[in-house]
Parts: structure tokens; sequence; C-alpha cells
């Protein structure tokens, strides 16, 4: 099935699917459009769910359910959505893929697993999963709550990341930072100011610091190796650090270093 709507601007737009495929890119100005299609078209389960999604426009909210409690577990369905700038997405599914090309103001996903490929989000993009890869381009803050997964950014203003065992990657960072897991590795290419945190009880840390940034480091391993290569004031930094970092594991390896010119 496939429906074009006129819209007048934004939409807050909320999804519910059990298995498949959400897409999600830029519509022209004044234009929506939604397609519900099955991953297989010879899989009978996957077509009627397909054939049965309930998509409904009430003002600058739109809706789409594709789901079917007999073939909760088998069918998968492919939603295709072109959505006006600004707009802001709510996912919820068993087992998903969610893609944006030409970004969103925000995004929330609810998986139990599935994997989160955004290229960029103005505001929050939160995921909260089973199991989940987050790669994000782009992002004002984002937040990760996921027993087992990774998140790679590009650039991000604040970012949380929560996990049983997972792995963080962070290019440029300009806000909060706090990773907490079990068993997590993170990795910052560039901190600019803001604060770092980890505490992991088995994993490590490499942080890339701007050159110029003023610096406060707490580092801390319980077995493993901890070096700062930054020059070192005893005294403190006049009016303040501009990056505060804390970086805690009980089995690991900790690196503060300068981060590499580009």
């Amino acid at each position: 099935m496939s429906e074009q709507f006129a819209v007048a601007g934004p939409l807050d737009v909320a999804i519910r699917l059990g298995s498949g495929r959400v897409e999600i890119s830029r519509a022209e100005p004044g234009a929506a459009t939604a397609s519900v299609e099955p991953v297989d078209p010879d899989h009978e389960p996957s077509v009627r769910v397909a054939a049965g999604t309930r998509v409904h426009l009430s003002g600058s909210s739109l809706s789409i359910e594709a789901l079917d409690g007999r073939a909760f577990r088998r069918a998968q369905v492919r939603i295709m959505l072109t959505l006006p700038a600004g707009s802001e997405v709510s996912v919820r599914a068993g087992l998903a893929t969610v893609h944006v090309r030409d970004g969103l103001a925000a995004l929330a996903v609810k998986l139990g697993t599935g994997d989160v490929d955004v290229d960029e989000v103005s505001g929050e993009l939160t995921v909260k999963a089973g199991q989940a890869d987050v790669v994000v381009g782009a992002a004002g803050s984002v937040s990760v709550a996921t027993g087992r997964g990774l998140l790679r950014a590009q650039r991000v203003g604040d970012a949380a990341f929560r996990t049983g065992q997972g792995l963080v990657e962070l290019g440029r960072t300009e806000g909060r930072v706090h990773v907490k897991g079990g068993a997590v590795q993170l990795d910052v290419r560039e901190a600019g100011p803001g604060e770092v945190v980890l505490d992991t009880g088995s994993g490590g840390g490499r942080v890339g610091v701007v050159a110029g940034t003023t610096v406060q480091v707490d580092l801390t391993s319980g077995s493993g190796d901890v070096r700062c290569d930054l020059p070192l004031d005893q005294n403190g930094p006049t009016g303040g650090a501009g990056l505060r970092l804390r970086l805690r594991t009980g089995h690991g390896d900790l690196l503060v270093a300068t981060a590499p010119t580009p």
C-alpha cells in the first residue's frame, strides 16, 4: 500500500511494527508519503501484515501500525516514509532496522533487537533495546540503553550510553559524555569543552583532547595501564577546566592524549 498526504509542516510520527525495516527520507515541501510492502513478496504472513497496515493522519500526527498477533514473529514488512523537514519520529518494534537520511528533529526507538542508522538528528536521539548497533552522523544529544551493542557517532553534543557489554566510538564531542557498563570500551577522537565520564568493570578508554582545551583529569584502573600525555599543571587552570575527564575501570587501559590534527 502507498499513501500520499498534503501537509502544512513537520509531522509527529508514531510507528509500530513487529519485524522489518523502517526507511525515512526528506519529502518535498508540503507533502509526505507512506508506503508499506512485505520484505519477501512470496511470504504470505508478511504480505498479509503489509496489506493490513493502518496508516492514519490527523492534523500533524501520523500513525502507522503494521501488527498481526498471529504472524508477529514471522512477518517482515518494509515501511518507507518521506517526511517534511523538522519532523519527529518514534518507532517501536520487536526486530527491526531503522534507516534515516536527510535528517530529523528527533527520533526515539524502542527495539528488542535491531540497528539504527541515522545521518542527522538536530535534537534528541534515544534508543532502548535488548541489543542494538547505533550509528549516527551528527546529533544534538544521544541516549542509548542496551543489553549489548555499540554507539558510533561522528559528532555529538551530549551522549549517554548504558550497556552490559558494548563499544562507544565518538568523533567530536561538545558536551556531557557518560558511558557506563559491565564491559565497555570508549574511544573519543576529539573531546571539546564539556565532560567525559567512563565507569566500567572491564574495559578501557581512550580520549583525544582538542588542542588548547584546559582539562581536569581523574583516571583510575584497578588492573591496567594508565597514561596521560597532556602537559600537566598541578595548580589547575585559572577559571576552571573547560573539559573534565573521569575514567574508571576495574580492568583495562586508559589513555588521554592530544587529539590528532585534522
